[in-house]
């Protein structure tokens, strides 16, 4: 059995290291004495004399604005609204037209906020990533395929952009009232036009002199302008548009920060405010504190080790994403409506459809895992520097943020461009 268990501890090692070289005391760091702290005229020499407070319990450490992969909780609602659907498409996809539609566009208000409010920062790159647009690409591809194929849509527009001839002809056919007897002739503007037949039920066809025959049971016979279908497509391949030009604007993103550095990330803890300067963790590691009195939290900067995994991630799987979109678009175009395998429908956006419940689930599995770890590089433990009337040293311990506080790393990230709306009268730095 501990062979089953050593391959997924080793992945967890790889993905969060544990921090075995955390000390329990100052006295193995190497700090100096006549440094300063931050940008404050306190030395470590002076905060080392001091007695060492406790903090009563543990305190959380959240991600600070834009700092939070979307919340387990959303991404679940997320999932079971799209399985259901996919599994329907397969089937019936004329029944969730609607379904899809109204979940691209809420997934693109989402993304194009999200796009808005980061202005693409690397260190936010969890809240912009656009790799949950993939399952919404193929979908408005589906939509739009088959129902150019369903109502007969290209064969419709060519014939409403026939010559002026059969337009004409068109006209004549419609002069012609449907209740005389069989052979009556009728004028129209000058022109004879034969009844051939009475047109009293759906599927009668008339035949004028001009040689046009008409069918007013098939669907072309609608005109394509007072069709619905023919706007849902319009819309369909508007929104497939744009999904696509999203992407290629986070890839774009997303490749820029991969050749950047390592971006830093903040992350907020209500121990390290009021008056605290420093923290210093386990590791030995100083971080500033940012004071910022309108959040009422304190802030420190963190490498974003997460967030440049993520930069990577998004730039593959997005250009993965993309590639899988093609082959969809060529399923959808050359594969015969009636080819199936073992008795499923091939002309469907497969790749679309199980990629994008990939990308759904490693989202979700990684939404639990970082709303229960601490980010790499600080440690549970650690002590931190206030300044008031004289310098104090309190040692504490730290806990992940749990689902509260990917909430509002998340919230805070795609709502940061409402300002006031969002925030109220005061708006955080």
């Amino acid at each position: 059995m501990a062979i089953l268990y050593l391959p997924t501890l080793i992945l967890f090692c790889v993905l969060f290291p544990c921090f075995s070289c955390a000390t329990a005391s100052l006295d193995l760091c190497p700090l100096n004495a006549s440094q300063l702290i931050g940008n404050t005229n306190v030395t470590w020499g002076s905060v080392l004399n001091v007695t060492i407070r406790e903090i009563g319990g543990s305190s959380y450490l959240r991600p600070d604005i834009g700092g939070a992969l979307l919340p387990y909780v959303y991404t679940i609602v997320v999932i079971i609204i799209h399985l259901p659907v996919v599994i329907i498409r397969v089937v019936r996809w004329q029944k969730v037209q609607t379904w899809s539609l109204a979940a691209t566009v809420m997934t693109l208000a989402v993304t194009i906020q999200g796009y808005a409010s980061t202005s693409f920062s690397p260190e936010r790159v969890l809240t912009w990533t656009p790799l949950l647009l993939i399952i919404d690409a193929g979908s408005m591809a589906q939509v739009l395929f088959l129902i150019i194929e369903d109502r007969k849509l290209l064969s419709r527009l060519r014939h409403a952009l026939r010559s002026p001839k059969k337009t004409e002809a068109a006209v004549l056919l419609s002069a012609v009232p449907a209740e005389q007897p069989y052979g009556a002739h009728w004028s129209y503007q000058g022109k004879v036009v034969d009844e051939i037949a009475q047109v009293q039920e759906i599927g009668t066809r008339r035949e004028s002199r001009e040689g046009f025959i008409s069918d007013i049971s098939s669907p072309e016979e609608t005109p394509i302008l007072r069709d619905d279908s023919f706007y849902v497509a319009i819309l369909a391949f508007l929104l497939l548009v744009t999904v696509v030009v999203l992407q290629i604007l986070g890839l774009d993103r997303a490749v820029r920060g991969v050749r950047g550095s390592t971006p830093s990330v903040s992350w907020c803890c209500p121990i390290f405010q009021p008056f605290g300067i420093a923290v210093l963790d386990g590791n030995c590691d100083i971080y500033p504190i940012d004071q910022n009195f309108v959040k009422g939290v304190g802030c420190i900067i963190i490498p974003g080790v997460r967030q440049m995994a993520w930069l990577k991630a998004t730039a593959a799987g997005t250009a993965i994403g993309l590639i899988l979109e093609v082959i969809d678009i060529c399923l959808l175009t050359f594969v015969h409506t009636k080819t199936r395998w073992r008795g499923l429908k091939m002309r469907r956006p497969w790749c679309t459809m199980f990629g994008g419940l990939t990308v759904l689930g490693i989202v979700l599995v990684y939404g639990i895992i970082y709303a229960s770890t601490l980010p790499p590089g600080i440690s549970e433990k650690i002590w931190v520097v206030q300044n008031a009337d004289e310098p104090t040293l309190w040692a504490g311990e730290l806990t992940a943020a749990g689902l509260r506080g990917a909430m509002i790393g998340w919230n805070d990230g795609i709502f940061s461009a409402w300002r006031t709306a969002y925030y109220g009268s005061s708006i955080p730095q």
